[in-house]
């Protein structure tokens, strides 16, 4: 089952194409990683399959709903999800209270229920203290659960921001650039969640520079070079791509491995 198209996208900034006849398909239960170099295109790709740009051409479909130009929370509501490369966190309120109050997200609000107390309401609640106490042991944030978003190290702030992503129960995750600026331990740490992620069911569309997280972690990858689409295929198809090699290192000769 294809759960997002993006067919023919092109877009404009006045005189600019960013992006020209775009093609992308996501079957679900796949891992699918879009990489190129700076300025290929990448973000505002994913700011246009996330509703936060609308595209000059071309229609985005979710589980076979044509979404093109639909308001950000409106396709949240629908199962798509985005990270964003700046972490955004309450960074005075504990993880897990980060968590928790983006549990709440795809639950319809009971505003007489919540000051009379209604029993519905409690279960509510709990339920979703439970549901962030889960999401923080999948995101292996359970050590620090307790500790304000500020004072984690960067790659634990990184894991938060995916963490309360999850919470608003993706159908599919997109994760723009999660391993930025992390070191190799703190990669590690987040493939592993993304695995885990993927695990539940989830899947998951991943923009990311670090080649080696991408190689290993997605079942294809779509690389972009100028705003147009000049490969795609399995990480093993991508890495030995003459098209993809120069585009990233300007000769032929050597592997983008």
């Amino acid at each position: 089952m294809t759960i997002l198209e993006a067919a023919n996208i092109t877009k404009r900034f006045g005189g600019l194409e960013a992006l020209r006849n775009i093609d992308l398909k996501v079957e679900a239960g796949e891992l699918v990683g879009v990489i190129g170099p700076n300025g290929a295109g990448k973000t505002t790709l994913f700011n246009i399959l996330s509703g936060v740009f609308r595209p000059s051409s071309g229609k985005v479909f979710f589980r076979d709903e044509d979404i093109t130009g639909m308001k950000p929370h409106r396709i949240a509501e629908k199962g798509l999800v985005r990270t964003f490369q700046a972490t955004r966190l309450y960074s005075n309120l504990p993880v897990l209270e980060n968590v928790y109050i983006a549990c709440h997200i795809p639950a319809r609000p009971n505003i007489a229920g919540d000051i009379i107390g209604l029993p519905s309401v409690k279960r509510r609640e709990s339920q979703a203290r439970q549901r962030a106490k889960d999401i923080v042991s999948l995101a292996g944030l359970e050590s620090v659960s307790l500790e304000l978003a500020r004072n984690l190290p960067h790659g634990y702030q990184r894991t938060l921001g995916v963490a309360v992503a999850l919470a608003a129960e993706p159908k599919l995750l997109c994760l723009d650039e999660p391993v930025t600026g992390m070191n190799a331990e703190e990669t590690q740490f987040m493939m592993g969640f993304i695995q885990r992620i993927r695990q539940q069911g989830i899947t998951i569309l991943i923009v990311e520079h670090h080649m080696k997280v991408v190689m290993s972690l997605c079942d294809k990858v779509a690389v972009l070079n100028f705003g147009r689409k000049i490969a795609d295929g399995k990480p093993e198809e991508i890495q030995n791509n003459k098209d993809v090699i120069e585009a990233y290192l300007g000769r032929q000769e050597e592997s983008v491995a």
